[in-house]
């Protein structure tokens, strides 16, 4: 069972820009189904606000395909591909659980895409990415222990693989 006041303690602690907490999320072994819930979560609500403003009444292929897509890419392709650069070109120490966990919570901002549901909040989808990206950033830089810059780069380099891991998938479909 999931302790949600613990879960929702520290989406407060990230919101606040508490940076130490993703030290701790990264440590707690435990903490991989808090990371998982969070991930699905925001996954989903970031998808159903884009399904309900798709074509038509309700787009359930863009529903599934964007819920498995934050999960499957925002989330653990992005975890690879930071963990594989922090730690192979700067010598970064993370496990992938560890990292997974602290990217995981950086995913909470993409349930802000809901309220693209709202005409006149239609930008807050580019918030809620551009949020994804900062809260990330201060992720990798605590669990890889790097310096602001290479973990910029870091970062950058993650969120390309997943453009790129997303721009062919959406030839293939």
């Amino acid at each position: 069972m999931l302790d949600w006041n613990q879960v929702i303690q520290r989406l407060v602690r990230i919101a606040r820009f508490d940076v130490g907490v993703f030290t701790e999320i990264e440590r707690d072994e435990g903490a991989n189904r808090e990371a998982i819930a969070v991930v699905i979560i925001a996954s989903f609500l970031a998808a159903l606000g884009e399904a309900i403003n798709a074509p038509g009444l309700f787009h359930v292929g863009v529903f599934v395909s964007r819920f498995l897509f934050g999960i499957l890419l925002n989330w653990l392709l992005w975890t690879a591909a930071t963990r594989f650069v922090g730690t192979t070109l700067f010598s970064g120490q993370a496990s992938f659980w560890g990292m997974a966990r602290a990217l995981g919570y950086a995913n909470a901002p993409a349930a802000l895409g809901l309220l693209t549901v709202f005409p006149c909040l239609g930008w807050v989808g580019v918030v809620a990415l551009a949020l994804t990206l900062i809260v990330g950033f201060l992720a990798a830089r605590e669990v890889l222990a790097l310096s602001t810059e290479k973990t910029a780069i870091t970062v950058l380099c993650g969120w390309v693989v997943v453009l790129v891991a997303y721009i062919l998938l959406g030839m293939a479909v």
